[in-house]
């Protein structure tokens, strides 16, 4: 009898599917045909993919260019190297997103000014290079 699946309250050697999906025979888990309970046991059909693909031709296309990492990069690492591309984009004075504006989700986007100021949009707010520096030092965006 060894392999069979039995109950895990009583040991009893289980039958049914539905005993066997639960673990327990249909009186050790309380269940009974007179009081309407009935538990269903179904299996899910996979095909083996958590996603089709869709207009690539099977094939993934990869979100940056250069070298792709042998393996998946932490959360950790993927927000030092956001926080490295921000800072590189500031340093260079060109345009970088730095959050979202909740609840519309819109991006909030600074574009660098000929006078040396920003520019955030949506809101069009004009602001000092030092004090966006200061501003994305001090909330660590760069």
């Amino acid at each position: 009898m060894e392999g069979k699946p039995k109950c895990k309250k009583c040991g009893r050697v289980l039958k049914s599917p539905a005993s066997i999906a639960r673990g327990m025979g249909p009186k050790c888990a309380g269940v009974s045909m007179a009081r309407g309970k009935r538990v269903e046991v179904r299996m899910k059909q996979s095909s083996g993919r958590a996603y089709g693909s869709v207009g690539t031709g099977g094939q993934q296309i990869p979100l940056f260019s250069g070298e792709m990492p042998t393996k998946q990069m932490s959360k950790r690492e993927q927000y030092r190297r956001r926080r490295e591309e921000r800072r590189r984009m500031f340093e260079m004075r060109e345009a970088f997103q730095c959050g979202l504006l909740l609840p519309q989700r819109k991006p909030l986007v600074y574009v660098p000014l000929n006078d040396g100021n920003w520019k955030e949009t949506p809101s069009g707010r004009v602001i000092s290079h030092e004090r966006l520096q200061e501003y994305l030092r001090r909330y660590r965006f760069i």
